[in-house]
């Protein structure tokens, strides 16, 4: 029995193409956010956005540049996508005790760093306190639990 030569036409021609990861519907993203100026990170999972769907990294790096700037990308897979933020003001896990219309008032945080009324406490105007206690809540006290925040309010309504 012979066994033939045969040559097999274009072989030279064939190229292997590596398969470029690609973010899918299921690509897990994840950001992690440093608060400077109370020193906290939050890790959050990043809701879902469509128009990142079947980016590659470099594509995904520029749509990150134009409307993220301040988001680093730390890790691309299409399994895992970390990414990391700096952002200079508290984080939302703060309450301010302060002042609204003269009243004794809990201010939260809100992911833009904005304080935003959550509660006053119509019977408790700040008039009665001592002068010392009112300047205090006209700048507001930052606390970091609701444990602190009613140990807090405590001194002020009770």
């Amino acid at each position: 029995m012979a066994i033939e030569n045969t040559e097999i036409s274009g072989i030279e021609d064939l190229e292997i193409i590596q398969e470029v990861e690609r973010i899918t519907p299921n690509t897990f993203i994840e950001i992690r956010i440093h608060y400077k100026k109370c020193n906290h990170n939050i890790t959050k999972l990043n809701e879902k956005d469509n128009n990142i769907v079947n980016m590659t990294e470099e594509e995904y790096k520029a749509y990150l540049r134009e409307n993220y700037p301040n988001v680093k990308l730390i890790k691309f897979s299409s399994k895992e996508i970390l990414l990391e933020e700096e952002r200079n003001h508290l984080c939302p896990n703060h309450y301010i005790i302060g002042e609204h219309e003269g009243k004794v008032a809990v201010f939260k945080i809100d992911d833009n760093g904005q304080m935003y009324l959550d509660k006053v406490f119509a019977d408790y105007p700040i008039t009665l306190l001592k002068k010392i206690d009112q300047e205090k809540l006209r700048e507001g006290i930052i606390v970091d639990s609701e444990e602190e925040l009613s140990d807090v309010l405590e001194n002020f309504i009770s």
